[in-house]
């Protein structure tokens, strides 16, 4: 179970204080832009610190002066649990490369690998999918399931394209209303909203 409190920004209420049930691998909340996922990300993040959460933001913070396995070590200094993170998501030639010569998707990969090589209680991934090709979509749903099977860390993620995530077979809620609640959703909500927000 994670909880968090009301979420403001400036004087306006934004996300009123809820809670939900990580009663499966992954979780996936939904919302139209603007609704205030990622301020949600944050403040789960902020009430759920014994849980050591990590936040994976959409556009990728890798440093960029850095190499692929020196961002990795900022983290995790056993070089074979880099290894073995870079092998399972496909990527075992990028350790020397920096994070300009990487596609999108690649760092986002590479983000999610440094998320969990943190060690977290909780992984939060802000938007993974998207402006991704479908064949990279692909390529991130399968390197999430391996993440959350081989890790056992709850994976909360957050977008506005939830069909993205069917094939992980995730707990689906839906972020709607100004203040923004949390409410569990149903298939047809959930691949209704992902066609209208197409």
């Amino acid at each position: 179970m994670v909880s968090w409190l009301d979420c403001w920004f400036a004087d306006q209420l934004i996300i009123r204080a809820g809670a939900l049930s990580l009663d499966s691998e992954v979780a996936v909340i939904s919302g139209p832009s603007g609704v205030g996922k990622t301020t949600l990300l944050r403040g789960i993040c902020r009430h759920n610190q014994l849980l050591n959460p990590r936040l994976v933001f959409q556009e990728p913070t890798l440093l960029p002066w850095l190499s692929v396995t020196d961002n990795l070590r900022a983290v995790c200094r056993e070089e074979g649990l880099q290894k073995h993170w870079l092998d399972l998501f496909d990527l075992p030639q990028v350790g020397a490369l920096r994070p300009g010569q990487l596609s999108l998707g690649m760092q986002r990969r590479i983000s999610i690998i440094r998320g969990i090589l943190a060690k977290p209680g909780l992984l939060l991934l802000d938007e993974p999918s998207a402006s991704l090709d479908p064949e990279n979509i692909e390529r991130l749903i399968i390197n999430i399931r391996v993440a959350s099977r081989e890790s056992s860390i709850p994976i909360l993620v957050v977008t506005h394209n939830p069909i993205d995530f069917n094939d992980l077979e995730p707990s689906y809620y839906q972020l709607v209303g100004r203040p923004a609640e949390i409410f569990r959703s149903t298939l047809s909500n959930r691949i209704r909203g992902s066609k209208s927000s197409r």
